[in-house]
């Protein structure tokens, strides 16, 4: 069925109504938390809107009008009140980043339903599978930046933190039975000391899809006019995506037109670009052409033999260990434990305690199979 009609949000747009709201929050054992951003509608993305919902209330939080959240941060820091998310690697990450905050006492319900093998993760396919909700998506890709905020848009936003509480009590006692609650409470601390502000944009050559297909010389127009879409998108405030296509910079960068009218000739080049760009393109590609400086190679990160073989080893022992228990191999060992551990050439179980003391109960339970693993490897 659809969602049923819920009582009106409590919209947080000034630090009166902040204040209120975290003494409110400071009562609760759990919040609910879901984040809106602006990332395909402006240049540099931020958190235009923070969903908290309790057990009573459902919280818009409008930190544009609010931009001072440090009170709020007191809440995120509580080891005492568990922070609900689904999903929630990126909303953590961006917190950070335009917040300053710090999480303690997390629990992801899809890292939930991963350790119960669900086969659909998504949170709407898990509310329409317990709750028989179906929730609406087509604000996924609004922009949440611009103001005032559409009333049927604030309506979509709660809905992705109001029922998370609620989910994760059913997936709790799923957990429980399982034997498994453990793990997901293990994974989702770690989800919250691991993961790192997202940084801000910056200009970056490598990310074109298709930089590897260049030679030199073509990578060093590239990098000119890459750098050209770079200040056009900061200029308008937009991604850069919005400006033009990696492909169509690909296409010039392979060409090296001398002539605005070669350029109408790349099959990622509209009409309309001539208009709006064509000739600052082809301003980079003379400029370039006068001087065209070398790109310094990205530096070779590959791994070492050794490094490679062992990860492939875990990889191979984690699937091996989730087809015995019936669950996903990532809800055995987290890939970012694996990537961590085949990093480390852990010589004693020591050391390779201390490698994973982010997952006590990982160790516990596969330390010694791992440390043989290693020694293994190493002979």
């Amino acid at each position: 069925m659809q969602s049923p009609a819920l009582p009106a949000a409590r919209i947080i747009d000034s630090p009166k109504n902040l204040t209120a709201m975290v003494e409110d929050l400071k009562k609760q054992s759990a919040v609910a938390i879901d984040t809106e951003s602006n990332s395909l509608h402006a240049y540099q993305e931020q958190v235009c809107l923070i969903q908290l919902s309790t057990r009573e209330h459902d919280y818009l939080l409008d930190p544009i009008a609010v931009p001072d959240l440090e009170e709020l941060g007191a809440v995120f820091a509580n080891p005492e009140i568990q922070k609900v998310f689904h999903a929630g690697d990126y909303d953590l990450a961006t917190l950070k980043r335009d917040f300053g905050f710090e999480f303690r006492n997390v629990f992801d319900t899809m890292l939930a339903a991963t350790a119960l093998a669900e086969p659909a993760l998504g949170l709407a396919g898990l509310l329409e599978k317990y709750f028989d909700l179906r929730i609406e998506k087509k604000y996924q890709r609004a922009d949440w930046g611009k103001r005032p905020l559409d009333p049927e848009m604030l309506e979509y936003a709660r809905n992705d933190s109001h029922y998370l509480l609620a989910l994760r009590d059913l997936l709790v006692q799923r957990l429980k039975e399982a034997d498994r609650l453990g793990y997901v409470l293990e994974d989702s601390a770690a989800l919250a000391k691991i993961t790192l502000p997202m940084k801000d944009h910056e200009e970056n050559l490598w990310r074109v899809r298709g930089v590897q297909e260049l030679k030199p010389e073509a990578l060093s127009l590239l990098r000119e006019i890459n750098h050209l879409r770079e200040q056009i998108a900061m200029n308008r405030d937009v991604p850069p995506f919005k400006v033009f296509s990696d492909r169509l910079m690909i296409e010039i960068a392979q060409t090296q037109p001398r002539y605005v009218e070669e350029l109408e000739l790349l099959p990622s080049f509209s009409p309309a670009m001539r208009r709006r760009y064509g000739s600052r393109i082809m301003q980079a590609v003379d400029s370039w052409r006068k001087n065209p400086v070398p790109v310094i190679p990205r530096a070779n990160h590959r791994l070492s033999d050794r490094e490679m073989n062992l990860r492939d080893k875990l990889t191979d022992w984690r699937k091996a260990v989730g087809e015995k228990d019936g669950v996903p191999s990532n809800a055995v060992f987290p890939r970012d434990l694996l990537e961590r551990v085949a990093h480390r050439d852990s010589g004693s179980l020591e050391e390779l305690e201390e490698v994973m003391r982010d997952y006590p109960l990982r160790f516990q339970k596969y330390g010694v199979q791992i440390f043989n693993l290693i020694k293994r490897k190493n002979k």
